[in-house]
Formats: C-alpha cells, sequence, structure tokens
C-alpha cells in the first residue's frame, strides 16, 4: 500500500464532516486505480440518487516532464443525470449489495455498493479503459470498509439517542457548510429552473404542551411521545432533508420544494399527520411550526432566529397551526429582524 494512499485513508478518519468525508473516499479510490470517470451516487430511501459527486485527476506535464497531481471533485444536487449503463448496473448491485461490471464500448463500466449506517447509502461507479484486476478490487473494498465502519462510528456520534435524529453537535458541525451550499444555488438560480427545488426552508417543530405530559404521564410516557412525534415528523420529509432534535421538545428541518406554497403545503402536512395520531394514554398530541424561506445572506442564526418567531407567534395563536415568516410580516403582524451590526451575544 503506497504512501499517497495512506495518506488520503487517514484524512477519511481525520474529520467529522460528512461530505469532506466521502471527498476524502473518492481521492483515496482515485489514487488506487487510473479512472477515466470517477463517481459517488447517494441514493435516498427510495433508491433515486438524490446527489452525485464526480472526481476527477489531472496530472500537468511540463517541460516533457511529470508536473503538478491535479484532483478535484464536483458535486450535483439537481438535475442529475444518470447515464444508462449507469441506471442497468446500478439495479444489480442494489440487488445484491455486491460489486458489479460490464463491459463498454471503450472499457468496462465497475460499480461497488457503499454502506452507511443505515444500510445501503450510496453506490461507486467507475469507467476503466480494461477490465479492474483482482488486486485492485481488494484494495478498494477495504477502502469501503474502512470508510463505512468509520461512517457508522461518525454517524451514532451526531444522532439523539432516545429519537435517532441528528442531534445539536451534528447541526453545529454541518450548518456552515449548509449554508455555502444554498449560497452557490442561489446565486445559479437561473440554471436551475427546471429543478424540483426551488428553494429552502428552515422550520422549527415544537410539541404543545409538552411539559404537562411530563407532568401528568411521566417521563418514561413522555419519552415515548417524543419518539413517535420524531418518527411522524420524519416520514414527511426525504431522506435528504437533515431533521435534528434542536431541544428538548423542539425539532429543526431544512427543506426543498418548487414554491411558497408547496412549502406551507408540505409544513401543513407534518402538523396534521401528528394531530391525527393516536397516542398511548394521552391520546392527542399537536405541533405548532414556524418557519422562514431561507436567505443564505443571512446567517445560519438568523435565519433560525426568524422561524423561531414564526413558531412563538403560531404559539401565541393557539398552537397547533403553521405559521411563515414571510407571510406574518406581510399581514403586519410581526416586524422584520433585522440584526445588522448589534451584537446578540
Amino acid at each position: 500500500m503506497s504512501i499517497s494512499l495512506l495518506s488520503k485513508l487517514e484524512k477519511i478518519t481525520a474529520t467529522r464532516d460528512f461530505v469532506a468525508i466521502e471527498h476524502s473516499l473518492l481521492r483515496a479510490i482515485g489514487a488506487t486505480v487510473h479512472v477515466e470517470d470517477l463517481s459517488l451516487w447517494t441514493l435516498d430511501v427510495h433508491q433515486e440518487v438524490s446527489k452525485v459527486l464526480h472526481y476527477s485527476r489531472q496530472i500537468e506535464v511540463r517541460g516533457g516532464s511529470m508536473g503538478r497531481d491535479t484532483e478535484e471533485v464536483d458535486t450535483v444536487y439537481a438535475n442529475i443525470e444518470v447515464p444508462p449503463d449507469v441506471r442497468s448496473l446500478a439495479q444489480t448491485v442494489v440487488l445484491s449489495l455486491k460489486p458489479a461490471a460490464r463491459r463498454t464500448q471503450n472499457g468496462s463500466l465497475q460499480m461497488f455498493p457503499l454502506m452507511g449506517s443505515q444500510g445501503l447509502s450510496g453506490l461507486i461507479s467507475m469507467r476503466l479503459s480494461q477490465p479492474m484486476v483482482e488486486q485492485d478490487q481488494e484494495l478498494i473494498n477495504g477502502i469501503l470498509r474502512v470508510y463505512s465502519n468509520y461512517h457508522a462510528l461518525l454517524d451514532e456520534s451526531q444522532r439523539d439517542r432516545l429519537t435517532g435524529l441528528y442531534n445539536r453537535h451534528a447541526m453545529d458541525l454541518n450548518i456552515d457548510r449548509m449554508w455555502s451550499v444554498l449560497g452557490r444555488e442561489s446565486k445559479h438560480a437561473d440554471a436551475r429552473r427546471s429543478s424540483v427545488v426551488q428553494m429552502y426552508a428552515l422550520a422549527v417543530i415544537d410539541i404543545d404542551h409538552f411539559k404537562k405530559v411530563n407532568d401528568e404521564f411521566g417521563h418514561i410516557l413522555g419519552d415515548e411521545i417524543l419518539l413517535l412525534v420524531s418518527r411522524l415528523i420524519s416520514s414527511c420529509f426525504r431522506k435528504s432533508d437533515p431533521v435534528y432534535r434542536y431541544g428538548g421538545e423542539e425539532f429543526l428541518v431544512v427543506t426543498g420544494a418548487d414554491s411558497a406554497q408547496a412549502m406551507h403545503t408540505l409544513f401543513e402536512r407534518v402538523r396534521a399527520k401528528v394531530a391525527a395520531h393516536y397516542f398511548p394514554q394521552v391520546e392527542n398530541v399537536t405541533v405548532s411550526l414556524g418557519y422562514t424561506i431561507i436567505d443564505p445572506a443571512l446567517s445560519p442564526s438568523e435565519n433560525i432566529g426568524r422561524a423561531d418567531r414564526a413558531l412563538y407567534v403560531a404559539k401565541d395563536m393557539g398552537r397547533n397551526q403553521v405559521q411563515s415568516y414571510s407571510d406574518l410580516i406581510e399581514r403586519g403582524l410581526i416586524k422584520d429582524m433585522r440584526y445588522g451590526s448589534t451584537e446578540l451575544f
């Protein structure tokens, strides 16, 4: 095993960011085999592609001698095109959970399953000028095992033990990267018009009268209510939408939709699903939800503050309802929150 590969394996386990780990994984594989095309396809719960990372490597030649080795990883979140041969081979790998290969006009296409803490999380595909030798296959399988084991450990450390949702620590780690991605997407909005997602929102969800549940029925039942509510909330969103346990009985989610009306309808479905569920002993539980359409020009804390303000109004107006920050501004029920240079903390 080369020093270069060992260095790249070290980088996989030297970070606490899932996206950085994916980048390190592709670089480790790229250093192992000469590939013309290397991609990581992230799958959602329906085994559809939700994100793809494309790896490329170039070696500059200067004056007849080898120059700088340059690696790049590009990420695509919308308008993802899956080549027919990749989609066909993916069906085999998804069913068997084993590597598979097929000959192509220019060589071969090789694919490996990528296992995460919750099972199959993605696929690694690569185009080669000739079929992969067994030694390289074993080496890549070893790299993927290192990735999967570390991914599972990292995922566990960022999960709330009761609900299984991402915890506040995970949100603090990931939110700055999330904002940089949203900022890039907003700058290229025209290029994304055919995409399903045209805007993103941040919502804060709170269980109504939860303290009363704990006081009257005890914390054991209270924990059961938290678990059930968290599952009902999660079931309304895609695998790619991060849902966090934000506080005791508060949850935070970032999601996308193609219009403001579709966004409001989605959040109303969350509220209605919880309200319609029968809970043991307490029978009825409701949630209040406040959200804001994300403005990437504002900091994460400012956007969270807007959603919190909308939640406060939802609570104040009777609970068991959904309130939008921008709608409340338009109706004159609250004033716009602009932090400016004021130091809040």
